[in-house]
C-alpha cells in the first residue's frame, strides 16, 4: 500500500569552508519520527554531500510531489533557506514551505517576514511538525499546535511553545537509511580528529545551566536517554552501517556522571572498537580520574573544554560559574589518559576590562590545553547577551550570512576594536608556538593525517577577525 502523506525534508548548502559538516541529526530525528506510523514517505536531500545545486531542488519535488516540504538551517545556513524557499515558491507556488531548526527558533519574527515561508517550527521539532503534518493532510486547524508561527491572512502567529519530550527512549532511532553516511567523511567534523565514516549522537538534550549567550534551544530541564537506549543506536550503527567513529553532541553529556561512566562501561564491554570524540558538550569542571579512565577505555580520543573565561567576576555575571582550578585540574587529567584536549574561550564580554582579557589568554597559553580557539565575543539577537548589551547600549549581532565567522565583530568591550583584535591574535601566536605545545600536538593528535589542516585553520583564525 503507497504512502499516504510524501514530506520532502531539505538541508540547504552553504559555501563555507571554515565550518564543518555534520549529518543532518536533527532531520533524522524528524523523519524517523513522522514515518513512525508507516503512512508517511520520508526523504532527505543535504545539498552538500548531494552534491544538488539549488535550480535542481524543484525538479527533485516535481519527480517527488510532497505535501509539504520542511527546510532546516542553522544561523550560517539562513541565507540558504531563504533562498531555498524563494526557489520552491516560484516553481511551486501553492505547496507548503515550512522551515526549523535553531535559526527558525531563534528568530522566528524575522524569519517569517519573508513570504515564502508558509509554517516554522520553533523549538524541538518533532510533536509539533508531526501535527502540522497531519493537519495539512486533513486539512484540520493550527492555531491550536503549540511550537508553531503561521499566517492568518496577512498577520504571522506564534503559538505558544511545544512541551518537551521527557521520555527520550520512546523516540525512533534518526532515519540514517534516508542520508548517504560515507558521503560525510569526505566534509570536515566539529573534532577534525577522524577520518572513516561516522556518525554524531545525541544522548541527552538541554541543559540546566543558564548562560547568557545560550539560545536555549531545548530548554532547560536536562532529559536523559538511558545507557541501554545508547548502546542500541550505537550498536544498530556499528552492525548495520558499519559505523565506528562517533562524535557525542549533547549539551552535557556528564551532568549525570554516573550515567556517563556507565554509558562508558558498557561501549567497553560491548567488544565493539570505537573512536568516540567530544567536540562540545562536556562540563570540565564535574569530572573525576575514573570518569577519564572509562573514557579512554571506551574509545575516547577528543574532548573539548569551554572554559569562556578566566575571570570568577564574569563567570557569575555570564551563570556559568565554572571552576576554574578544577577545570584546569581536569584537562590535566585528561592528557594524562590519552585525549587530546581542546579549549574554546571568549574575549570582549560586556564590562570586561583589558586587564580581564588579558588573564583569560594567560590562562590558556599556561594550561595543557593541546588546542584552543580564542574567540571574540558577539551578543546574538534572542539572548540574554544580547539584552545585556542593548541595556548597556553596546551593539547586537543580527548579521546573517552564509560565513558565520566572518570578518568584523560587534565590539562590546570598551576598548578599541583594534586593541581588542590585537590581544586576540597575540593570544593565538603565544599559545600555538609555544614549543611544548607544538610538540604535544604532533605526538598526541589522534588523526596525524589531519594535521596540516589544523595548521591550515589556524591561520585563518590569525587572518579573520573573528
Amino acid at each position: 500500500m503507497s504512502a499516504s502523506q510524501k514530506v520532502l525534508l531539505v538541508r540547504p548548502y552553504r559555501n563555507n569552508d571554515t565550518m564543518s559538516l555534520m549529518p543532518p541529526l536533527g532531520m533524522t530525528y524528524l523523519a524517523g519520527y513522522l514515518r513512525r506510523r508507516g503512512d508517511v514517505d520520508v526523504r532527505i536531500i543535504d545539498m552538500a554531500p548531494a552534491k544538488i545545486r539549488y535550480e535542481e531542488v524543484p525538479d527533485r519535488i516535481r519527480d517527488f510531489r510532497p505535501d509539504w516540504v520542511g527546510i532546516s538551517a542553522l544561523t550560517f545556513e539562513s541565507d540558504g533557506m531563504h533562498k531555498l524557499a524563494a526557489i520552491i515558491k516560484e516553481r511551486h507556488p501553492d505547496l507548503p514551505v515550512v522551515v526549523g531548526g535553531p535559526h527558525p527558533s531563534a528568530y522566528v519574527t524575522q524569519v517569517m517576514e519573508d513570504t515564502h515561508i508558509d509554517y516554522a517550527v520553533i523549538g524541538e521539532g518533532e510533536v509539533t511538525a508531526d501535527e502540522l503534518s497531519a493537519a495539512l493532510r486533513n486539512g484540520g486547524p493550527v492555531e491550536k499546535i503549540d511550537g508553531l508561527a503561521w499566517r492568518d491572512g496577512g498577520n504571522v502567529r506564534i503559538n505558544p511553545r511545544q512541551r518537551y519530550i521527557e521520555d527520550l527512549d520512546a523516540l525512533p532511532f534518526p532515519a540514517w537509511d534516508l542520508i548517504d553516511i560515507p558521503a560525510y567523511k569526505r566534509f570536515d567534523r566539529m573534532s577534525r580528529s577522524g577520518v572513516g565514516d561516522y556518525m554524531v549522537l545525541f544522548t541527552t538534550r538541554a541543559c540546566p545551566y543558564k548562560c547568557l549567550y545560550c539560545h536555549k534551544m531545548f530548554g532547560k530541564g536536562l532529559r536523559k536517554r538511558s545507557p541501554e537506549n545508547v548502546l542500541a543506536e550505537i550498536r544498530s550503527l556499528h552492525d548495520q552501517y558499519g559505523v565506528r567513529e562517533f562524535e557525542i553532541i549533547d549539551d552535557i553529556f556528564n551532568l549525570d556522571l554516573p550515567r556517563a561512566k556507565q554509558i562508558f562501561d558498557m561501549i567497553a564491554d560491548s567488544g565493539m572498537k570505537l573512536r568516540l570524540t567530544f567536540p562540545n558538550g562536556v562540563r570540565g569542571d564535574r569530572l573525576d580520574e575514573e570518569f577519564f579512565v572509562k573514557a579512554r577505555r571506551a574509545g575516547v580520543v577528543f574532548m573539548a573544554f569551554a572554559v569562556e573565561t578566566a575571570t570568577p567576576r564574569l563567570q557569575k555575571m555570564l551563570r556559568k560559574n565554572i571552576n576554574l582550578e578544577r577545570i584546569e585540574r581536569n584537562i590535566v587529567l585528561a592528557r594524562k589518559h590519552g585525549i587530546f584536549c581542546l579549549g574554546f574561550f571568549m574575549l570582549g564580554f560586556p564590562s570586561e576590562t583589558r586587564e580581564e582579557i588579558q588573564a583569560t589568554v594567560d590562562f590558556a597559553v599556561r594550561s595543557k590545553l593541546h588546542a584552543a580557539h580564542l574567540f571574540i565575543v558577539n551578543a546574538y539577537e534572542g539572548t540574554e547577551m544580547a539584552e545585556l548589551a542593548e541595556s548597556m547600549g553596546k551593539p547586537v549581532f543580527s548579521r546573517f550570512d552564509n560565513n558565520y565567522l566572518s570578518e568584523g565583530f560587534t565590539n562590546l568591550t570598551d576598548l578599541p576594536d583594534k586593541e581588542l583584535d590585537r590581544i586576540r591574535r597575540n593570544g593565538l601566536i603565544r599559545f600555538w608556538l609555544k614549543p611544548s605545545r607544538v610538540w604535544s600536538i604532533v605526538r598526541d593528535y589522534p588523526c596525524k593525517s589531519q594535521l596540516p589542516y589544523l595548521v591550515t585553520i589556524l591561520v585563518k583564525r590569525l587572518l579573520l577577525k573573528v
